[in-house]
């Protein structure tokens, strides 16, 4: 699971580009204070998950004696 987290933030930092496409859409009408308030929490979320690799790979190596990019996850062909 700790390896998975690393493929949920590649999904994480799609979401975080998406974002910046609806808020540079014409059809945003909720006005510059909340298009700066959501890009804040957008990008405080997307760093959320960067840290939460960085620590899942510290687990992998807790527990396997391996560094995280040295292991190929479950289910994967290599």
């Amino acid at each position: 699971l700790a390896l998975q987290l690393e493929q949920d933030d590649d999904d994480m930092d799609l979401l975080h580009r998406t974002l910046f496409q609806h808020l540079i859409d014409d059809r945003w009408k909720h006005g510059i204070e909340t298009a700066v308030d959501v890009t804040l929490l957008g990008r405080y979320y997307e760093r959320y998950a960067d840290h939460a690799v960085s620590v899942a790979k510290r687990v992998v190596y807790l527990v396997t004696g391996e560094h995280a990019d040295e292991i190929q996850p479950e289910g994967t062909a290599g």
